[in-house]
């Protein structure tokens, strides 16, 4: 289980509107000394998102929960987002260099077909995740898993 710390913004009816993200990394990437997240986050600018979850913790606005995130989910998300853009800008690169040499073309068109192949095949899969709707099945349990003991 993959934990996200966020904090209630509001809860009514039996849900919890929890707030995540909008981080740029952990403080040892924010300093310079981490692996580097906090350089992408930056770059990224990361916006805070709210997410309705069943409020079976009964927590309040304003307290700090731990949302529980299923390991095959986070790995089902990162080959959807990052390893299938990045096979279909390979395939499409392939593609264009092998079209380009059945044409006999000259050095500088192979180059720009297998570019524009890349670009087609990357963008193709970016549109495709663009156009699907959501990134959370019902299937899959992303839930509270606890309420953050305040120690001010």
């Amino acid at each position: 289980m993959i934990e996200q710390q966020g904090r209630v913004v509001a809860a009514d009816r039996g849900k919890a509107f929890v707030r995540l993200g909008g981080k740029a990394g952990c403080p040892a990437c924010d300093a310079g000394r981490g692996c580097g997240a906090g350089v992408f986050g930056r770059m990224l600018r990361r916006r805070a998102m709210v997410m309705a979850f069943d409020n079976h913790l009964e927590a309040r606005a304003g307290q700090a929960v731990v949302v529980g995130l299923p390991e095959a989910l986070f790995l089902s998300l990162v080959a959807r987002f990052y390893l299938v853009p990045l096979l279909a800008a390979l395939a499409g690169g392939v593609l264009g260099h092998h079209i380009s040499g059945r044409l006999e073309a000259g050095t500088g068109i192979v180059d720009l077909m297998t570019l524009v192949g890349a670009l087609l095949g990357g963008a193709g899969v970016f549109w495709r995740n663009q156009k699907s709707s959501g990134e959370f099945p019902d299937s899959i349990d992303v839930h509270l898993l606890r309420v953050v003991e305040n120690h001010e």
